[in-house]
């Protein structure tokens, strides 16, 4: 594989982890928000939910599009690694 490939591969690779890692921290805190809320006293689900709501679908949403970005990051990377694989055995065999 050519250097310029691999920089890239490694470069996405480097980027999925980051994304994976967003999707992790963002995770963590919609957890400890909630146990903050249960500590603070709000058990009633009238007083928790409107708390609580707004951080849930804000932290699921980022863990969401965090983790699709991922996967089509993965894709990009597979298509160029098998365009790279490719022309490796394309010029093998010219030779």
């Amino acid at each position: 594989m050519k250097k310029k490939t691999k920089i890239t591969l490694i470069a996405l690779l480097v980027i999925r982890i980051l994304l994976w890692t967003t999707a992790l921290v963002s995770t963590i805190y919609w957890i400890y928000y909630s146990f903050d809320l249960y500590r603070q006293g709000y058990v009633i689900p009238e007083e928790y939910s409107p708390r609580l709501r707004p951080v849930l679908y804000t932290c699921v949403l980022i863990a969401v599009a965090a983790i699709a970005l991922s996967f089509l990051l993965h894709a990009i990377g597979k298509k160029i690694k098998d365009k790279a694989e490719k022309e490796e055995r394309a010029e093998m065999l010219k030779e």
